[in-house]
């Protein structure tokens, strides 16, 4: 048993402790009960999260009780309290509670770009797919491998840690005292998100799914700090490949046309030609 959380473990009724799935490695451990904790408070002394699968009873957090739902992740930060109230009739539940080291989540925060001490917006948000994968991944490299390799025990726990920043909206909180920061700062994830995958057929909303932010808004600040909307980034980035292929190598426009993310040459051509006055085939002569 990892001694980082060995006073949670003492916490849970034997009971409900016996029936408990549990993966732990140094920084992270995941319980899979199959009931809650109910009429005992809990006082946290890690970063502590808890998925909920299924409609969880009421609870009081932070002396405030409250209702929470099906597909909620719920955020708690070391002094915080958790009691789960009684429930008029049994019901099958399904969550998941996930303890970071302290120590270690708040080092994760400082690298991700967090100031001071590391804190939620709000106590309910809503957990991806991302996340879940990440805790599969770490379980599975547990069960059948062991501490074999720490550094891919190591990095499974950086992925997990970080993708709870992002599920939590903490990483934009860290801007939220100055909304200028906060605005450029997801445009240049919308920047690199673009740069990355402008070969595919991207959408706005592919990059707003992505960075976890609304269309509406997305266009209202990229369109002010880079005076394009991202569709015309997308497309100027896709024309500046091009280029670049067209005066350094010797892959066939077809070719060149499909790894820029066109539809197909035509359209490449056309788009091509509305930028540059020539044609692709006449630009990639001047460059022999």
């Amino acid at each position: 048993m990892k001694k980082d959380f060995d006073y949670f473990v003492k916490k849970i009724p034997i009971n409900i402790h016996n029936n408990t799935k549990s993966i732990m490695t140094d920084h992270i451990a995941v319980f899979i009960p199959e009931e809650f904790v109910i009429g005992k408070k809990l006082h946290v002394e890690e970063y502590h999260f808890v998925i909920c699968f299924t409609t969880p009873p009421k609870a009081t957090i932070r002396s405030e009780e409250h209702r929470l739902k099906k597909g909620s992740l719920i955020c708690m930060a070391p002094g915080d309290d958790i009691l789960v109230h009684p429930i008029k009739r049994a019901s099958p539940v399904k969550f998941m509670t996930i303890c970071v080291n302290k120590e270690f989540m708040q080092n994760i925060y400082i690298k991700a770009g967090g100031k001071g001490n590391l804190s939620f917006r709000k106590l309910d948000s809503t957990y991806s797919c991302q996340l879940l994968e990440g805790i599969e991944a770490l379980a599975y490299e547990v069960i059948n491998y062991g501490k074999t390799n720490q550094l891919m025990i190591e990095s499974m726990e950086n992925r997990i840690a970080l993708q709870l920043l992002r599920d939590s909206s903490s990483e934009y909180a860290i801007y939220s005292s100055n909304p200028q920061n906060s605005s450029q700062f997801i445009v240049q994830k919308a920047i690199k998100y673009i740069e990355t995958y402008y070969s595919s057929n991207i959408t706005n909303k592919d990059i707003c799914d992505a960075i976890y932010i609304s269309p509406p808004y997305m266009q209202k600040i990229f369109l002010k700090h880079t005076g394009k909307t991202p569709y015309q980034y997308i497309m100027e980035c896709r024309h500046r490949k091009a280029k670049e292929m067209l005066e350094t190598s010797d892959v066939p426009i077809e070719k060149i046309a499909r790894q820029c993310g066109y539809v197909n040459s035509s359209h490449f051509s056309t788009a091509f030609k509305q930028r540059e006055g020539i044609s692709p085939s006449a630009y990639k002569k001047t460059y022999k």
